[in-house]
């Protein structure tokens, strides 16, 4: 279940000159500003304007906006317009353009990634490969020699191209190897045939 609606926070308060309507005392209406936002998960998502309301200090008559004579009610938008909205009704908003920038900055890095795989194959480098069918599966590097790049196909696919780790298990690979050059692999990534690359860490055994 998601939870959202709004909320609103305090922005300023003051007093203001005037009679009260109700009571007719002289002094003693303070006016306040509130600022509304959006919010999920009680997170502020972004602002949705400003409300607020005066209130007199001897009779507690409360008044919104719309319920103020014209003096009052313009005092009320001077008092608005001062109010700043704090940059953390906001937060919301900013979290999910960062998330966005760090999404493509991560998928810009990946695909650099993948085309120096490519261009340079390792032994034991893993393709993800889409079939023709729209599944995935993998290809394991079994050697390099030169421009010819020895790869073991795996015997099994899958729907879902995030789980397709799930097929790397040694007996689930074909035994002969197939033979592509680094050109054809290079075409394949652009044409999205091969849609990333996995190059295992190497361990250095410190002596």
């Amino acid at each position: 279940m998601i939870i959202y609606g709004y909320r609103s926070s305090h922005l300023l308060t003051e007093s203001v000159a005037g009679e009260c309507l109700a009571c007719s005392a002289p002094s003693g209406m303070r006016m306040s500003v509130f600022g509304r936002y959006v919010h999920v998960y009680w997170i502020p998502l972004f602002s949705i304007g400003k409300v607020g309301a005066s209130e007199c200090g001897h009779c507690r008559q409360v008044l919104k906006p719309k319920e103020m004579d014209t003096g009052l009610r313009q005092t009320f938008q001077e008092l608005k317009q001062r109010a700043k909205t704090p940059l953390w009704h906001f937060v919301g908003l900013l979290l999910v353009v960062a998330l966005i920038l760090w999404g493509l900055v991560a998928s810009s890095n990946n695909r650099r990634a993948n085309q120096t795989f490519i261009t340079t194959p390792h032994k034991g480098d893993l393709y993800h490969v889409r079939t023709d069918n729209g599944h995935y599966s993998l290809w394991k590097v079994q050697d390099v020699a030169g421009n010819a790049v020895k790869l073991l196909a795996n015997n099994y696919e899958i729907d879902n191209e995030t789980k397709v780790q799930d097929l790397n298990k040694p007996e689930n690979y074909a035994a002969d190897p197939l033979e592509l050059t680094r050109y054809d692999l290079k075409i394949m990534l652009d044409k999205q045939e091969i849609v990333d690359v996995e190059r295992p860490e190497t361990t250095v055994v410190k002596r």
